[in-house]
């Protein structure tokens, strides 16, 4: 039986230190607390989220979610427009939305204050919401992920019983590209679970089945996290199982006190299985990046750039960590990179070393002959 509880909350959006390279998020917005769907690897079981209640047996309702947000959209000198990623320690579209709401209402105030959107979500609920999401689409940006993390549907009803199944998901996911094309729409092959989730024909059908449904880009994820009580209930939930057999070698990825899988040769492995499976079905490994109008234009295309570039490398086996911190640093410039660079002041950038900058040479001219253009355009 679940529970559900209605509470008022003075918060609705909350600004990233850097937005994600993944989700280009640079906000995240919870409508609810808890989840029905009750993945039993779900992150947000951990501590470091402060949730107080049962996790799946107690979800707690945000009172007036809407009004708070707008309120602070409407009320703000800081909340520049910019991607905001809905959900995150819940799924927005769990069960009880079909009837409160809550992220119907948040996509209302998006749409309104044009704010781009990306939303992962384990339910086909969000096609309801297509007209909402078109709207965003055309004024900004709109991409919707559907997680899955396997297409077998005994394993999915024992990590995700509450879920809508990996073929409704799939269904959905064609739904929305055949209705709305101007959306982005993928899948989030995170977590994959070792030695449950990792086999070479389970990774090829959902990259496969989600090409044939016409995703735009997979982003994928082998191994899991395993941190604190997350750990103990995932743990306690395949103990009793018929999976009992991979609890052994699935602890024996992390190193003791760790909560990642700490076993580089396996992520290095998977990572290029899935990198190469991407390539054999023609699909991106990445979500194209929204890109704002103002100062910041050049500084997210760049960024996009370096770390789109870095991550490619890194599964190829060349890591680059300076890369990946200049184009995350970049993201929060306050001033638009092609001042720098007509100043030749590019250095002065934080991690921007000379084979960067040789890196980056080509589209910053171009960047700043673009942006030459339009400022003579305003003087003829």
């Amino acid at each position: 039986m679940v529970r559900y509880i209605f509470r008022e909350f003075k918060t609705a959006i909350n600004k990233l230190k850097f937005p994600d390279s993944w989700f280009w998020a640079r906000y995240t917005s919870n409508p609810y607390s808890g989840c029905q769907h009750a993945c039993i690897y779900c992150d947000a079981r951990s501590n470091r989220y402060y949730l107080t209640q049962n996790f799946e047996e107690e979800i707690i309702i945000k009172k007036n979610f809407a009004k708070v947000l707008e309120k602070s959209i409407k009320n703000s000198r800081s909340l520049l427009p910019d991607v905001i990623g809905p959900g995150g320690v819940c799924d927005a579209y769990q069960p009880i939305e079909k009837k409160e709401k809550n992220t119907r209402k948040l996509l209302k105030v998006i749409e309104k204050y044009e704010f781009p959107v990306n939303l992962a979500t384990k339910s086909d609920l969000v096609v309801r919401d297509l007209d909402l999401f078109k709207k965003i689409a055309t004024d900004t940006s709109a991409a919707i992920g559907f997680s899955i993390t396997t297409m077998d549907n005994k394993i999915a009803r024992f990590v995700e019983p509450y879920s809508s199944s990996p073929q409704e998901r799939i269904e959905a996911l064609r739904t929305i590209k055949e209705e709305a094309p101007e959306i982005q729409v993928g899948t989030y092959f995170m977590p994959i679970i070792p030695f449950l989730e990792d086999a070479n024909e389970q990774l090829e059908n959902v990259v496969k089945k989600s090409k044939l449904a016409g995703a735009d880009f997979i982003l994928f994820a082998p191994g899991l996290t395993l941190r604190d009580s997350q750990k103990e209930f995932f743990v306690r939930k395949l103990r009793k199982s018929k999976y009992s057999n991979i609890v052994k070698p699935l602890l024996n990825l992390y190193s003791p006190g760790s909560y990642k899988t700490e076993l580089k040769e396996y992520v290095a492995k998977y990572n290029l299985k899935l990198y190469n499976l991407c390539k054999k079905f023609g699909i991106n490994i990445r979500v194209k990046r929204w890109l704002p109008s103002d100062y910041r234009k050049w500084n997210y295309k760049i960024a996009e750039l370096l770390l789109n570039e870095e991550y490619t490398n890194s599964i190829l086996g060349n890591p680059n960590k300076t890369m990946k911190w200049a184009g995350l640093y970049l993201n929060n410039l306050e001033e638009s990179i092609i001042n720098y660079f007509k100043r030749g002041e590019l250095s002065k950038l934080k991690n921007f070393t000379p084979e960067i900058i040789e890196f980056i040479h080509p589209y910053l001219k171009k960047g700043e002959k673009e942006r030459d253009k339009k400022t003579l355009d305003r003087y003829l």
